[in-house]
């Protein structure tokens, strides 16, 4: 039977308790030694540090050489500059272009004498700041690693810079401006003068044509030869400027108009004062569109002037004045403007009908207001003739007027109306007795006259005599003059 020992419980002799098989042992395996934490991270940073000093140490050598040159892959008018210093790129640059820029000129040729500019004309040169600055730059902003990355790129996209030229154009602009002061200039009219009385009366000079220059196209041709390095050439390029005026037209414009020529008074004072006034007369100038006034031509009537006293039938029966008669001069003047197409900007009828013209066809004037402007509405000027001369027993007047041909002809007509003598006498007292002496005494001194309206026409007429077109000149009125009865003053 089984026992208990101290021990605990001891199976009975024979009977052993059966053991359970025990399973079998694994194998242990090797155990690998694992690196700590901190030995990786050494690891790591001992090879960073290899590649770190290994690039820098590429960079460095690839970069050394140009810390102080041009960086490879930079180049000038195709010429690598890559490991030059500033100093050998700038005499690469006056290399590549001195030659070019000594040899530049630019010639400005005129119609008959030409002109030159040269480089050192427009200071010209090579701005090597401006030209190697942008390559020089290249690759030295940062460090060496910037200078590096500066150098991968330019193996890709090189940096090729053209020259950068400087030049001033103020030689060229005053070289310019001289040109045009020696070429350009003014259109000159051919003139005309005429010396009435001589075989030839009109004098002439020819037109001369006018220059103009445009200095802009010069200019931008001179920069753009400079810019191109190339020697360039240009004509100055005149535009012609015509004469308004030419000598075929004035000549072809010096014709006679008309020609007037009336019988005047031969009293030897207004004769006198007509042939004054004519000799100032002759020759006048009335430019295309332009006038002529008859007092600025005769001027003042005084005696200093060389006019003298005479009768003036313009203003009545014994009137008289310095410078009488030259109302006759005017009176031709102003027939002869009409039958010759011109204006007549100002007239006056004369105080009283004259006998030296149709009525209503006279032209009154005095330095006092009275004035005979007439008006030139061709394109060309015209001129006058004027003489007064004896003609057998008696004095005539001429006025001849120049210009361009007339296409038609003129003729006047006067239309005029009597108005009757007035039945009842003027009484003038004869304070001097020249007529009568008493007052009892009635002596007429002077028939009356009757009075008139005249309405003047002017008829255009073509060459065959035909009526074109008739046009009213002027309507005129003139008082009738009542007879005159001059009474004495004394008593008997």
């Amino acid at each position: 039977m089984p026992s208990l020992t101290r021990a605990g419980y001891v199976p009975p002799k024979g009977q052993r308790p059966e053991k359970k098989p025990e399973p079998p042992k694994k194998k242990k395996k090797p155990r690998k030694k694992r690196m700590n934490g901190a030995a990786a991270a050494s690891l790591v940073v001992l090879l960073i540090a290899v590649l770190i000093g290994a690039a820098t140490v590429f960079i460095y050598t690839s970069t050394q050489p140009y810390a102080e040159a041009f960086l490879p892959g930079t180049a000038l008018l195709g010429e690598q500059l890559g490991g030059l210093s500033y100093a050998q790129g700038e005499a690469a640059l006056s290399r590549l272009t001195g030659e070019a820029i000594a040899g530049w000129l630019f010639t400005i040729k005129g119609k008959t004498q030409s002109w030159t500019l040269t480089a050192q004309d427009v200071a010209l040169h090579a701005d090597a700041e401006k030209t190697l600055g942008a390559l020089w730059q290249a690759g030295r902003e940062g460090g060496m690693v910037s200078r590096f990355l500066a150098m991968l790129r330019l193996q890709e996209e090189p940096m090729i810079a053209s020259p950068v030229l400087a030049y001033s154009m103020e030689a060229a602009d005053a070289l310019l401006e001289e040109i045009r002061a020696q070429v350009e200039c003014d259109p000159v009219n051919a003139t005309v003068a005429f010396a009435p009385g001589n075989s030839e009366p009109f004098r002439y000079t020819d037109e001369e044509d006018g220059w103009s220059l445009d200095m802009a196209p010069l200019r931008e041709a001179i920069e753009a030869s400079i810019l191109s390095l190339e020697p360039g050439e240009a004509r100055t390029g005149e535009t012609r400027l015509a004469p308004q005026v030419t000598r075929s037209q004035l000549e072809a414009a010096s014709c006679l108009r008309t020609r007037v020529v009336m019988t005047v008074s031969t009293d030897e004072a207004s004769l006198t004062n007509m042939r004054k006034a004519a000799a100032l007369l002759s020759g006048a100038r009335i430019d295309a569109g332009g006038t002529l006034s008859f007092n600025a031509v005769a001027g003042s009537r005084t005696a200093e002037a060389g006019y003298v006293e005479a009768e003036e039938p313009a203003y009545g029966a014994g009137a008289t004045g310095l410078g009488g008669g030259l109302c006759q001069l005017s009176t031709a003047l102003y027939r002869a403007a009409l039958l010759g197409g011109l204006t007549v900007e100002e007239r006056h009828a004369a105080a009283v009908p004259v006998n030296y013209c149709e009525l209503g066809q006279e032209a009154a004037v005095s330095d006092q207001g009275l004035d005979l402007v007439l008006g030139n509405p061709t394109d060309s000027p015209m001129f006058v003739s004027a003489r007064v001369y004896s003609d057998g027993d008696g004095a005539v007047c001429e006025v001849q007027l120049f210009g361009e041909p007339l296409s038609v002809r003129y003729a006047l007509e006067t239309q005029a109306q009597e108005t009757a003598i007035p039945t009842e006498p003027v009484y003038v007292r004869d304070r001097e007795g020249r007529y009568a002496t008493y007052t009892d005494e009635r002596v007429p001194v002077g028939e009356g006259e009757p009075g008139y309206t005249a309405t003047v026409e002017r008829l255009t007429l073509d060459a065959l005599g035909n009526e074109l077109e008739r046009e009213n000149v002027s309507t005129d009125s003139y008082e009738p003059v009542a007879p005159t009865v001059y009474v004495g003053v004394t008593e008997r």
